[in-house]
């Protein structure tokens, strides 16, 4: 009985872990406005939208401020019109997103305590390990994700909207909401792909910090038994 209980507190652990990688990498890759900066020169979003890159720049930032800020609560764009259905769109997509955000400082705030906790009760902290589950439960993640990608990113983009909101909003009319022709189904894939990056990058990292305490305390143990 104690196995199991160690072994759904593990995957608890490693669930935590995921969400809260895959929370701080979404959270970076929206503030990294670069890449819609690329995007634009990539797809020639300037002449699609008959708007200068710098005015393409200012209204995307205008978006992303209203996406992540919880006191910002009209979006209204400098060169674009936006029906309601378009403007409901993007306040549902901001629940999302400040969800993340919550999520994400809770899951910090939780491990936090459990360290500090675990610390004063003086048991060893095996962060590693706790790491070492969540990689393991982001790889599966991973894997379906680029798949989705590599195989149909459009009709997995489709999937995504239908799972996220019950209705159809998402499907903007380029006649209502101009600013879709700025924001191709391209433009959310190189994001996609970057998070997915930043994501892989953080397995990496905490697969080798795991591996170093392993060997480290394998090293520990041999040499104390020799002794």
């Amino acid at each position: 009985m104690k196995r199991i209980l160690e072994a759904i507190k593990n995957f608890f652990y490693g669930v935590l872990v995921a969400l809260f990688t895959i929370g701080i990498s979404t959270i970076i890759s929206l503030n990294l406005k670069f890449i819609y900066n690329l995007s634009i020169d990539k797809y020639n979003l300037d002449k699609v939208g008959q708007v200068s890159k710098e005015m393409l720049i200012k209204d995307y930032s205008t978006l992303i401020n209203y996406l992540q800020n919880p006191f910002v609560d009209k979006l209204k764009f400098e060169n674009f019109s936006m029906s309601n259905n378009g403007e409901f769109h993007f306040y549902e997509v901001k629940k999302i997103f400040l969800s993340i955000y919550l999520l994400t400082f809770i899951i910090l705030i939780f491990f936090i305590i459990l360290f500090i906790i675990r610390r004063n009760k003086k048991k060893k902290n095996n962060i590693y390990k706790l790491f070492n589950y969540g990689v393991n439960t982001l790889t599966c993640i991973i894997v379906v994700l680029l798949s989705a990608i590599f195989i149909d990113f459009s009709k997995a983009f489709i999937i995504f909207h239908k799972i996220f909101f019950n209705n159809d909003y998402w499907i903007f009319d380029e006649r209502t909401d101009p600013i879709i022709k700025v924001l191709p189904e391209e433009v959310f894939m190189l994001y996609a792909i970057v998070i997915i990056f930043i994501i892989i990058a953080n397995i990496f990292i905490c697969k080798l910090y795991y591996y170093k305490k392993t060997f480290s305390k394998k090293n520990k143990e041999d040499k104390s038994i020799s002794a």
